[in-house]
């Protein structure tokens, strides 16, 4: 992903990835048919596919 994006802005995509994963790449059951990066993932098709059932497992932030 190195070449995707500047190195100005990697330690920023260090800490979005770290978010995202936990709001929505569980390790137990992730929720890829809601996932906003799927198409880069190497990982994409070991989660729950269907969108819907998909957006009922995402973290939403806590406030």
């Amino acid at each position: 992903m190195g070449d995707l994006f500047p190195p100005s802005e990697w330690v920023m995509l260090c800490h979005r990835v770290i978010w995202h994963g936990r709001r929505c790449c569980h390790a137990r059951r992730p929720a890829c048919g809601a996932c906003v990066v799927y198409d880069l993932c190497p990982s994409r098709d070991i989660g729950e596919q269907d969108p819907a059932k998909a957006a009922e497992l995402i973290r939403e932030p806590r406030a």
